[in-house]
């Protein structure tokens, strides 16, 4: 009886997802719409631009580093 009970409310609950799904997600879409919330692609967007600042300030740190380097090679040619 009991999986027969589990069987029967499984399927039920599984007919009824999808209607609530779409519910949910315009309550939701709507929720972020008045928020100001970004969305997925801007955030994607942000962190690209995270990625990419971050990349060049490694590359900048490392160029001012061999920079450095080099100029501690000259001082010590020239002194």
């Amino acid at each position: 009886m009991d999986i027969l009970r589990s069987y029967v409310s499984s399927s039920f609950s599984d007919g009824m997802i999808p209607h609530l799904r779409t519910g949910v997600e315009e309550i939701f879409a709507e929720v972020v719409d008045r928020k100001g919330i970004p969305s997925r692609q801007e955030f994607r967007e942000l962190r690209n631009r995270v990625d990419m600042l971050d990349y060049n300030t490694r590359e900048l740190t490392r160029t001012l580093n061999e920079l450095k380097g080099r100029m501690a090679e000259l001082r010590e040619a020239l002194g």
